[in-house]
């Protein structure tokens, strides 16, 4: 297979679209596995993931043609998958709200065993969503401050303030869970 950069696969799907997709799919291929787990992480649901992923790429698919180089296509993407997300967290948000008392208590989540990664997911948990969001898109997908502060749609100071702040916040937890 041909080995393009990221511009050049991405004029090569703009030409190729509707009617040819193996360029999108080179394209596409190496952020799944980020983009999978970025999903899971933010949704703590698998299958809710899944379909988040699915409407991502179904998006990307759709809007590429019109994709200009304002961001980075990884950028783009993974703003398309945080809107996704958003808006699953608004669906289950209504589901939640049709169901009895005896539904929301069986969502309680226990605490885990003394577990590190564990005992750190649990304290991710318990973030705000765009502090949480902050963190995973800046650790799990690796991205740079001012690509998580384009996604968030928030200055590059206040993202960088907020990461503070929840790693003050991380560290307090942790010496607390130590005594």
């Amino acid at each position: 297979m041909n080995s393009f950069n990221e511009r050049q696969l991405v004029a090569l799907v703009q030409e190729s679209l509707p009617y040819d997709t193996r360029y999108f799919q080179q394209l596409i291929s190496p952020y799944l596995p980020k983009l999978k787990g970025y999903c899971v992480k933010v949704l703590n649901n698998q299958s809710d993931a899944e379909d988040a992923v699915q409407e991502t790429i179904i998006k990307a698919l759709t809007h590429l043609k019109g994709f200009k180089w304002l961001v980075s296509f990884k950028v783009w993407l993974f703003k398309i998958a945080h809107h996704e997300c958003i808006n699953k967290i608004r669906e289950r948000r209504w589901d939640i709200m049709q169901y009895d008392d005896d539904y929301l208590d069986s969502l309680e989540a226990t605490l885990p065993e003394q577990d590190l990664a564990a005992l750190i997911s649990t304290m991710l948990e318990r973030l705000s969503f765009v502090d949480r969001n902050i963190m995973l898109l800046r650790y799990r997908t690796g991205l740079e401050f001012q690509e998580v502060a384009d996604i968030c749609e928030m200055k590059l100071s206040a993202v960088k303030m907020r990461h503070k702040r929840v790693l003050e916040f991380l560290t307090g937890q942790m010496d607390d869970t130590d005594r």
